[in-house]
């Protein structure tokens, strides 16, 4: 990337690593991005945000610019946002759902609603299979990606308590669901999570059974993780209708460096011991290309298929 900033300047005998894009952008904003470029730099695949208020009005653009970028050689995986915000990588992406739909959002263990819809309540599973299938049907893509999902959980206020979820529970465990987060909590909201990404796999599927699921739980080493519900890679990685799994990080310290492989072994030997393929997915904001070079690295040594890039207004900039 020295230079020019194109990811086709890796000249390693390694096997070539597969490069993506994250296009975060307003939807309204697709006919700016030019395809045929990405793919010149050595762009082999987009992850395209798909908040769910954009998409209400954008649709028509997303469908062509992804017919664009199958025609230019990209495959293009659709990353929804939004739609209940159980899949909530960004805190600002809006959700019309969750103000037509309160009877549907989480409680907290203080007996109030949240601003996330509950993944086991039937309403919600079914109004969201349905957007899921629509987004398959009108939006020609290669795979989904589900990224960050969790169940609520802030300044030691967690979720749910709601009758979906405390009916649940009492009937697998045997007993009412605690007030606390016991270990027994905990794995509840791991399994029904899973459950919630294998419903979404399934939903996608039916619309055309090629396109492939990636999760992409939160940060691993972000300590917040371990309540989100998405904690555990080995229940992800057994999940069947996953095809991979992204291992998301940013570059920290002063040094703006990336973890050592070692912190981040017992993920990829999660993905690889149920056959999952691993993205290395970089939320870095500058691309530079030492970075770039670390990234390569860090993602052979995790034995990863693909590492992911968050930056494209910063790869974009370098064009010309």
């Amino acid at each position: 990337m020295a230079g020019s900033g194109s990811f086709s300047a890796d000249r390693t005998s390694a096997p070539r690593l597969r490069n993506g894009i994250v296009l975060a952008e307003n939807l309204a904003r697709l006919d700016e991005i030019a395809p045929s470029w990405l793919r010149e730099q050595g762009v082999d695949f987009l992850v395209i945000g798909c908040p769910e208020d954009e998409v209400r009005w954008e649709a028509e653009r997303l469908a062509d610019f992804s017919r664009a970028a199958a025609r230019a050689g990209l495959r293009r995986y659709l990353a929804p946002a939004g739609y209940g915000k159980v899949l909530d990588p960004d805190p600002a992406i809006s959700s019309l759902y969750l103000h037509t739909h309160a009877h549907t959002l989480q409680v907290d263990s203080r007996g109030r609603r949240c601003a996330r819809a509950c993944p086991n309540d039937p309403r919600f599973l079914e109004w969201f299979a349905g957007s899921m299938r629509t987004l398959a049907w009108m939006v020609e893509a290669n795979g989904f990606v589900w990224d960050a999902p969790s169940f609520y959980h802030s300044r030691g206020v967690w979720a749910c308590r709601c009758s979906y979820c405390q009916r649940l529970f009492s009937a697998q465990a045997g007993f009412p669901l605690p007030q606390s987060l016991t270990t027994e909590v905990l794995d509840f909201r791991r399994q029904s999570l899973n459950l919630f990404l294998l419903a979404a796999a399934a939903a996608v599927q039916s619309v055309d059974r090629r396109l492939q699921s990636v999760i992409a739980p939160p940060a691993p080493l972000d300590p917040a993780t371990d309540v989100s519900g998405a904690d555990d890679w080995r229940v992800l990685a057994a999940n069947s209708g996953a095809a991979a799994l992204a291992l998301v990080m940013a570059p920290e310290g002063r040094g703006y460096r990336l973890p050592d492989a070692g912190a981040l072994q017992p993920y990829a030997s999660a993905a690889a011991a149920e056959g999952k393929l691993l993205w290395l997915w970089l939320t870095a904001e500058e691309l530079r290309p030492e970075l770039v070079d670390e990234g390569r690295i860090l993602a052979r040594q995790l034995q990863a298929e693909a590492v992911v890039w968050s930056d494209y207004e910063g790869f974009a900039r370098r064009k010309g």
